[in-house]
């Protein structure tokens, strides 16, 4: 099985056609939420065209992403912001004493390598 080839590696299409899949979207779905026609998300994921920078604010706003992971040259991980901002909810809620465990594992994990 290949390795997977980090995102920094792909080009502002493939980054975004990457990241719009992973958002199980398809490039209709794309277009409806970022208000840019599906015509011009196919010609920006196959190259033909350079979208500009307010086409790209629409689209990543549209995959919950900050704009800068288009560009980014470090490697990044993508999150979907909405789901991890539901997640932090979740956490936020728990008993104070579960948040004085949570930092506990946190820092034995980290003192152990993780």
């Amino acid at each position: 099985m290949a390795k997977k080839q980090s995102i920094t590696h792909y080009s502002l299409p493939e980054r975004l056609r990457y990241i719009r899949r992973e958002r199980n979207m398809t490039q209709s779905d794309l277009a409806k939420k970022s208000k840019v026609s599906q015509s011009t998300i196919a010609q920006i994921e196959s190259g033909r065209k350079d979208p500009s920078i307010n086409t790209l604010k629409q689209i990543a706003g549209a995959l919950n992403i900050e704009l800068a992971i288009l560009f980014a040259t470090d490697d990044v991980h993508v999150f979907d912001m909405k789901k991890l901002n539901e997640k932090y909810k979740k956490v936020e809620d728990l008993h104070p004493t579960i948040h004085v465990a949570l930092d506990r594992v946190v820092r034995y994990a980290k003192k152990i390598g993780f």
